[in-house]
């Protein structure tokens, strides 16, 4: 038994079937106000639906309706639909929501097939839906697609102190000795969260400004400097700055695992801190041209009777 139609709607379905007609017979777009009426197949077959869908781009709200209601019992038609036309952010957002992995591969296949490879290819609010999701299988799962995350994406990673997320993501995206520079604001997060595993990885897969190491070693974290060090290569500019800015523990640590370059040595010689000079002369002797240079301070200073 035919469903009884709303005399009012009567005018609309009769215009909504000959454009439904029209895009089935000449593979042509369908007006956006009849997208709602052909997912709901008010005045269509399933097959003649499908046809339609091929040349139709739908709009944001009937993507999310052709989601709910065929998402479950028949994906096919989302695959379909998907390969031809993508999605847009509100289906997106939907597929994370139910995590729906088959679906979003099948995005992501679609935007590496037209476009150069990126590896930011979800939008940013589905970055940040997916690190919302609080599950780091389901997170592995995306990222295996060779999707990264932008920086206010990883920093709500940060935020919401999931470590295994943060692990995964980490040793998916860096390896060790990684060029990427972990930024002030993000070790802010991970010291107020006292996350000491968190900032182990950092260590040993992000570059560190000095101001970052100082900071780590005013909160007693001295142990992850040394493996910073260890692991990094200081260049000459920075070892400078480190001596001109007169943490003494952390330029201790930093002899303790690697000698300062030439320049780095008369910037210590210039600070006048002799208990670090002399632990640095004693691990690895001093330059030549930097004995020279500490001699002829001396000289001037003895001459000018200044000390």
């Amino acid at each position: 038994m035919e469903e009884k139609v709303c005399p009012d709607r009567t005018p609309l379905l009769k215009k909504a079937k000959w454009a439904i007609r029209k895009s089935y017979w000449f593979n042509c777009p369908l007006p956006a106000e009849y997208h709602s009426i052909l997912i709901n197949q008010e005045c269509c077959s399933e097959y003649c639906m499908q046809v339609c869908l091929q040349n139709c781009s739908l709009t944001s709200d009937n993507e999310v309706l052709l989601f709910d209601k065929y998402g479950a019992d028949k994906p096919d038609i989302l695959i379909e639909y998907i390969r031809i036309h993508g999605a847009q952010e509100a289906l997106l957002l939907k597929l994370i929501e139910t995590k729906n992995i088959k679906l979003l591969i099948c995005f992501v296949n679609y935007k590496k097939s037209r476009y150069f490879h990126d590896v930011y290819v979800l939008s940013e609010n589905a970055q940040i839906a997916l690190v919302n999701s609080n599950d780091p299988d389901f997170f592995w799962l995306v990222l295996s697609q060779k999707i990264w995350l932008t920086a206010n994406a990883f920093e709500r990673l940060l935020q919401n102190g999931n470590y295994d997320m943060f692990e995964t993501y980490c040793k998916y995206c860096y390896e060790k000795g990684s060029e990427k520079y972990f930024y002030n604001k993000w070790l802010d997060i991970l010291l107020e969260h006292k996350n000491e595993k968190a900032i182990e990885l950092v260590v040993t897969r992000f570059r560190l400004d000095i101001s970052s190491l100082v900071k780590l070693v005013e909160h007693h974290l001295e142990k992850f400097v040394e493996i910073y060090f260890r692991l990094y290569k200081i260049n000459k500019d920075e070892q400078c700055f480190m001596v001109n800015g007169r943490n003494k523990k952390l330029i201790a640590l930093y002899i303790k695992n690697k000698p300062f370059a030439k320049k780095a040595q008369i910037e210590l010689v210039k600070s006048g801190c002799q208990d670090l000079l002399r632990m640095h002369y004693l691990k690895y002797g001093l330059d030549d041209e930097v004995i020279v240079f500490q001699a002829s301070l001396n000289n001037v200073k003895t001459f000018l009777n200044v000390q």
